[in-house]
């Protein structure tokens, strides 16, 4: 079977197709709007949103598609349109090419705890908690959700949503994501550069590793959809953290000189965006489906440099 991952040239979509391959899967196709080379995976590099590349993608075989394309939270709060245009424009053009084929595909939506917000801002929520988003990123991905499970109801797909945490520690160079800086904190002390974080120190998140979310991620496509219900959207697991226990975790990792790099100064856009995404997950629904989660902060963190030493 073939396997497409959208955004494959990012982070999250470089190690999903890693564990992919670890796997013995040999048909990968990556999209993304960037130029990349992936060892072992064909690229296709084109704008899911308007080129025509997927039918001649999908026309041979059932194929697994990984959507994790997307353009992020601070980076669709700055432009609304573009946001619009690539987070929906881009699933319809995906679910409308897999209803044109003559195969019925499996969709692994990347979708996220944004989609939340409004009164259960900075409370706990779970996979039956009504969605409210807060910002237009949240937006985006409360569509796709709903979108994933009525072309499911309709036949069209075989879908799936994962909604993820705060992925840390995020390799590479930050990201227009609003929660960039949980990542940065650690990221760049470990590096010996200093860090700005937005938000005060009392600020809660809920976080997930990158090894854990991607293992999560290629989970849900192998579940019973019988399993899923109608609502196909699952928590993966992930844990709760303020900014102060994760630069404690960055003290005991890194030492006093990495936590030294790291300086607090607050910005109310950021922080207003922060503020309106959940506290706390009940993710009992996505462990019962046997999804895994990180045994604590301190695992996040060491998973990190031990990827980065490698």
């Amino acid at each position: 079977m073939r396997v497409i991952v959208t955004g494959g040239a990012g982070f999250l979509g470089r190690l999903l197709i890693q564990g992919l391959q670890e796997e013995g899967v040999k048909d990968i196709v990556a999209v993304d709007v960037a130029e990349a080379e992936i060892p072992g995976c064909r690229m296709v590099q084109g704008d899911l949103a308007h080129d025509q590349f997927l039918p001649e993608l999908l026309k041979e075989n059932p194929c697994t598609i990984f959507h994790l394309a997307s353009v992020v939270s601070a980076g669709a709060e700055a432009d609304w349109e573009h946001a619009i245009d690539q987070n929906i424009g881009g699933m319809l053009r995906l679910l409308e090419e897999c209803r044109r084929s003559e195969h019925l595909h499996k969709v692994v939506f990347a979708s996220t705890l944004a989609v939340f917000g409004g009164a259960t801002a900075g409370g706990e929520v779970g996979d039956l908690v009504k969605q409210t988003p807060s910002g237009t990123y949240g937006t985006t991905k409360a569509i796709g959700e709903l979108l994933i499970n009525d072309a499911t109801r309709k036949g069209h797909v075989d879908g799936r949503s994962a909604r993820l945490p705060t992925v840390i520690v995020r390799p590479g160079v930050p990201n227009a994501a609003a929660s960039g800086f949980a990542s940065g904190m650690f990221r760049e002390p470990l590096a010996g550069i200093p860090s700005v974080v937005p938000v005060s120190e009392e600020t809660v998140m809920v976080v997930g590793s990158a090894q854990n979310t991607a293992t999560c991620i290629r989970m849900l496509a192998d579940i019973d959809g019988s399993l899923l219900g109608q609502d196909r959207a699952v928590g993966v697991p992930g844990l709760s953290a303020t900014v102060s226990e994760m630069l404690e975790v960055l003290e005991v990792v890194g030492g006093p000189e990495a936590r030294a790099l790291v300086t607090l100064e607050y910005d109310a856009a950021t922080d207003q965006l922060v503020q309106s995404w959940p506290a706390e997950l009940d993710d009992s629904r996505g462990r019962e489906l046997g999804l895994p989660a990180d045994a604590n902060l301190e695992s996040m963190v060491r998973a990190y440099v031990e990827m980065i030493n490698q």
